[in-house]
């Protein structure tokens, strides 16, 4: 069997957050996750730091990572939810990804990126062509991909229709994203299902879950053929934009411990999780 991929989402971990994490604490963190075993980290974010004070300091973080990204295998990710952003992401050599979202929901759409689902087409295919001038892939998150809180219709073909309009936009890899916690068990194993039939390039899932539930949905959706799952060390994280709820990431070590004992393969080091584990603890415990 093919090994699981974790990618870790530091950024999606604090970027709730109300209190300001110092930088410095932000890049010996990600500095840890480095030598884990992950297969990408969702470092930082390129948006405005009005609407996202927390990821006022991408700039600054990436600079700092250039030496431990070449030092490692894990590649770094950032999201860019607009061609603005792609440009200041460009910048960097060492960032391999840029993560796009793309919302299943209208009304998400709006309050993630004030831009309705007509104008992101066309913004996420300027950030495809940076994406072709940087040698970078583009990673398109299809936000609210298992359902919304607003009341808006829902249903399998509407997630579909996105993801051929991610595809004919040029996303290298699509992420099913359940921004919110919708998701039963049932639902991701339909959902993977009908991206291992219709999509034509890698996919995962970014999911937020309770911590309880985490690992039966991590299991349920590499059942149904996903290789590539988001985490986050403790579950901590959550859109700010999506709800006044926060709910948390797919926890890191929850998620290890059930592929470990149904003896899937990832490529993930106990101890140094355990190592970053405390780190984070001592980094965000401060500040949650």
């Amino acid at each position: 069997m093919t090994t699981i991929s974790i990618v870790e989402c530091p950024r999606d971990a604090w970027q709730g957050f109300h209190d300001f994490i110092p930088t410095a604490e932000k890049i010996k963190h990600i500095k840890n996750l480095m030598h884990c075993g992950f297969h990408t980290i969702d470092a930082g974010s390129f948006v405005s730091p009005r609407a996202m004070p927390q990821m006022a300091d991408a700039q600054e973080l990436f600079a700092a990572l250039e030496e431990a990204r070449a030092q490692s295998e894990t590649q770094l990710l950032s999201i860019v939810a607009s061609e603005g952003g792609a440009r200041r992401a460009a910048e960097f050599n060492h960032i391999d990804a840029w993560g796009y979202p793309f919302s299943v929901s209208e009304v998400f759409q709006e309050r993630n990126s004030r831009k309705n689902i007509k104008s992101a087409i066309e913004d996420l295919k300027r950030v495809k062509d940076l994406a072709l001038q940087s040698n970078v892939e583009l990673v398109v998150y299809l936000s609210m991909a298992f359902g919304n809180p607003y009341g808006e219709t829902y249903h399998t073909d509407l997630v579909l229709e996105r993801l051929e309009q991610a595809l004919h936009c040029g996303a290298d890899i699509i992420s099913l994203s359940d921004t919110t916690g919708q998701g039963s068990t049932e639902r991701v194993v339909e959902l993977c299902s009908l991206m291992k039939l219709h999509s034509a390039v890698p996919w995962g899932a970014h999911m937020h879950s309770t911590y309880e539930e985490a690992a039966e949905k991590a299991l349920a959706a590499v059942g149904a053929g996903c290789e590539r799952i988001d985490t986050a060390l403790k579950g901590y994280g959550g859109c700010p934009f999506a709800s006044d709820q926060l709910m948390g990431n797919m926890p890191t070590e929850k998620v290890l411990s059930a592929l470990t004992h149904a003896n899937l393969p990832h490529a993930l080091h106990p101890l140094q999780i355990e190592r970053a584990y405390n780190s984070a603890l001592q980094v965000l415990g401060s500040y949650s």
